[in-house]
């Protein structure tokens, strides 16, 4: 058996992964590298931010000899002046990420010590048809003979997070109010998580099994339940009669019980070895691959059994159980088996023409057995819907009150992501790069999974800026293709569909569908530009599985979803900019277009709608489109300024710290709408954009802008102006600026006042260019389009009829 290297920085140890040995032999002196000969590969690049070929020095302890201290005995080494981005307090250092600067790092080399069982290495007993349950435990239990001193917290051979108390530690220590903790409160026997991907279910799950016992099965993973799986379709009788069904319902139940009596036995045998055995060991225990061997085997053995001894065997175990059966991916149950069961309704289990009249799945027949055998349960899954409930109610004759809904999951605010890279990063690297984490806590802020995701691109990057700005783009364009399953760029064009096309499977109606998508539109522009109320949905809805929304069940049962998160929002603007910009500038038009009445948006609204408009043809890189490109002089086609990849709203911001940074970045990814008093309304590259509108109810005069907001516009077209109240703000503005040629885009919408208007023209502006926009101009139907610019026009004549 091949031996294992553990690295240690004094606080962590863990295991270096197969593939990153090369880099620990290049960094060990040629004099010592004997010691691990059995690991011998070729040297690749450096580890743990080490450079290739960093000198060792070797302490042995006593007696140990180099020849045998890789096979037989710990063996030591030491390298000073380790640097990494993550301080050594870090859960993430459990991934190979490194030492503080001049840390001990300790590389040891030994056997591995993983729950080693017999059933390995011993032949496994043959258990007879007459065996009494005496005898059949007494057989099973010597299967069980584990080393339970080491723990198993590894995921095929890489540490895995899920298992780190310290994320649990130093979440609660910041006041996160952690799912678990009111998870743990809940009375009611049968509890379902409902939630959007990445929010935490399957982490609330493991943090419940630090507290409490559980049996837990992973239904796409574990290899007893898909061994469950194999059997029961291959005795699924084709031809369903009564006498066949019953036979294969009955048989069902005993495949149930006996995958959980696998379990049971193991715990029982422990605990009598080890009293002081604690829940979660246990549960690491049930996630290692050679736990999960030998339950696997139990199971054969179990369901081979006659039902009466394995029955006794089940009810002899279950009574010394206080815990949950805890069932993840369960939505695995959704699609196998899925019409082979009868109703629990004694008038719906009839049989014709070898078929079943009302057929229900394998999931509502496993929650009925579940509840039926007596043991609390907690269901999830990455796609459970919200409308599955209603299969767990009809499967065991449950009331409402009876079952759980589940959904208030972890909502990483900005302070939080803050603090915590704080408390994980490097101490000189978060000080260095400060006004980036402070961005990426803005932009992160919502599921767990978005802040987790980022940290492991650290791993092979000390340019956290450059890191940060790669997984946005990647996380929110269309760049990396390879990125489907995990992007919310590719959710929205996974999850929206314009023609109407089932969004889900389970959404049978075509009306419903296109309320799927409408929803998704709703919240992301409710979000981005309104008023960020949540909205109210039918659980026929499969929102859940879109990925795109949170959602919450209050205790009436009525559930509402938000879509707060940047990443998301960011990713639904660039996706609808890319796809379906008509259905952004329509939606836009129904806000600013509204009949005039007491209920309209005012002047001043409808002013703040078209800046967003503004915005999302910025995203759309309205200068990359040769309709609009021929009013550009050559000087700015020469510039070969890129689509931005999102948008930044700054509108809150006091200290102007990102309007600085764009003007000092030319290459600025982002547009920005600036704080009211910067002075341009939207800023991108070398663009900057004024905007006034106006329009009343019953005055036909301010169908225009007037003289003095005109001298307000063309007054904040001077940089000197920019940030003006703020002195330090508009020195760094003004200094930033002195060399850069800029475009002013002047909005005066729908018209500029009549007294300024022959002034009202395009034209070159010192090194600049300034582009004045009304209804009237060319640019106007380049920029905003034929249709917009209609219905603009027609929506002031009906102010002016009126």
């Amino acid at each position: 058996m091949k031996p294992r290297v553990w690295v240690s920085n004094g606080k962590n140890t863990i295991a270096i992964p197969q593939e990153s040995l090369p880099a620990v032999i290049a960094s060990i002196e040629p004099a010592v590298a004997d010691i691990v000969a059995a690991c011998a590969v070729q040297p690749s690049q450096g580890l743990l931010g080490l450079p290739t070929n960093t000198p060792l020095s070797l302490h042995l302890p006593a007696g140990v000899s180099r020849s045998n201290c890789g096979l037989s005995e710990d063996c030591f080494f030491t390298v000073d002046e380790a640097d990494s981005m993550l301080d050594p307090g870090c859960p993430l250092t459990a991934l190979g990420l490194g030492v503080k600067s001049k840390c001990a790092l300790v590389i040891k080399v030994e056997k591995p010590a993983v729950f080693e069982t017999v059933a390995e290495t011993a032949a496994k007993p043959q258990l007879l048809p007459n065996i009494t349950a005496e005898e059949a435990y007494k057989q099973l239990f010597s299967l069980v003979l584990l080393d339970t001193e080491s723990e198993n917290r590894r995921v095929d051979g890489i540490p895995d997070l899920l298992y780190s108390s310290q994320i649990y530690d130093d979440e609660k220590a910041i006041g996160i109010n952690m799912p678990v903790d009111e998870l743990l409160k809940i009375k009611q026997d049968t509890i379902v998580l409902i939630g959007v991907s990445g929010c935490g279910k399957t982490r609330t799950c493991y943090d419940y099994g630090r507290h409490r016992w559980c049996y837990y099965f992973d239904c796409t993973k574990d290899i007893d339940f898909i061994t469950m799986i194999n059997l029961l379709e291959g005795r699924n009788p084709r031809a369903k009669t009564e006498e066949s069904q019953h036979e294969f319902e009955e048989y069902s139940k005993a495949c149930i019980r006996s995958l959980i009596t696998g379990r049971m036995i193991v715990l029982r045998t422990i605990l009598v070895q080890n009293p002081n055995f604690k829940p979660f060991e246990w549960f690491c225990m049930q996630r290692s691959r050679r736990s999960r061997i030998l339950f696997n085997t139990l199971f054969l053995q179990l369901v081979s059994l006659p039902p009466a001894v394995s029955g006794k065997i089940f009810i002899d175990s279950k009574e010394k159980f206080d815990g949950r059966v805890m069932f993840d991916e369960s939505q695995r149950l959704l699609t196998v088996l899925e019409l082979d069961y009868r109703s629990s309704k004694p008038e719906q289990r009839g049989i014709r023409r070898n078929k079943l009249e009302d057929p229900r799945s394998f999931f509502s027949f496993m929650a009925a057995c579940i509840v039926y055998f007596g043991f609390k349960s907690i269901w999830c899954g990455t796609h459970m819907r919200i409308r599955n409930m209603e299969l767990m109610y009809s499967a065991a004759g449950m009331k409402a009150a009876d079952l759980y809904v589940f959904s208030r999951f972890t909502y990483l605010k900005p302070s939080h992501i803050l603090e915590l890279c704080q408390k994980w990063i490097h101490h000189f690297q978060f000080t260095k790069n400060c006004a980036v984490f402070e961005e990426m806590s803005n932009f992160l802020q919502g599921r767990p999974r978005f802040f987790i995701s980022f940290l492991h691109k650290l791993v092979t990057s000390n340019d956290i800026s450059g890191s940060f700005r790669n997984y946005r783009v990647h996380m929110t364009t269309n760049a990396d293709s390879t990125l489907a399953a995990s992007a919310p760029y590719y959710f929205w064009k996974d999850r929206l569909d314009w023609t109407i096309e089932p969004v889900n499977t389970l959404v049978k109606n075509a009306f419903q569908r296109r309320l799927v998508s409408d929803t998704l539109v709703k919240l992301c522009l409710a979000f981005l530009f309104g008023d960020r109320k949540c909205i109210a949905f039918s659980h026929d809805l499969d929102l859940v599985s879109t990925c795109l929304v949170m959602v919450e069940c209050d205790e009436e049962r009525k559930w509402t979803s938000t879509m707060a998160e940047p990443m998301v929002l960011c990713a639904g603007i660039n996706y609808l900019s890319d796809e379906a910009p008509e259905v952004m500038m329509d939606h836009f038009a129904q806000k600013v277009f509204a009949p005039v009445s007491a209920l309209s948006l005012s002047p001043q609204e409808r002013g703040h709608v078209m800046e967003l408009i503004i915005a999302l043809r910025f995203i759309q890189g309205w200068w990359l489109e040769s309709e609009c490109s021929k009013f550009l002089p050559a000087w700015v086609k020469a510039e070969a300024i890129p689509k931005p990849d999102g948008f930044l709203d700054c509108r809150s911001e006091q200290n102007g710290k990102m309007f600085i940074k764009q003007l000092q970045e030319p290459l600025f990814p982002y547009v920005l709408l600036p704080a009211v008093n910067a002075g341009p309304d939207l800023r991108y590259s070398i663009f900057s954009c004024y905007c006034k509108t106006t329009s009343t109810r019953n005055s036909m005069s301010t169908m225009y802008v007037s003289t003095s907001d005109v001298q307000k516009n063309l007054a904040t077209m001077k940089p000197s102006n920019w940030y003006k109240p703020q002195t330090g703000l508009q020195e760094q503005c003004s200094k930033a600026v002195e060399n850069l040629r800029l475009v002013h885009l002047r909005f005066e919408l729908p018209d500029t006042a009549p007294s300024v208007k022959a002034e009202f023209k395009s034209h070159e502006d010192k090194d600049g260019y300034v582009i004045c926009v009304n209804l009237e101009s060319e640019f106007a139907l380049a920029f905003f389009k034929r249709k917009f610019v209609e219905q603009y026009k027609a929506f002031v004549k009906r102010v002016i009829d009126k």
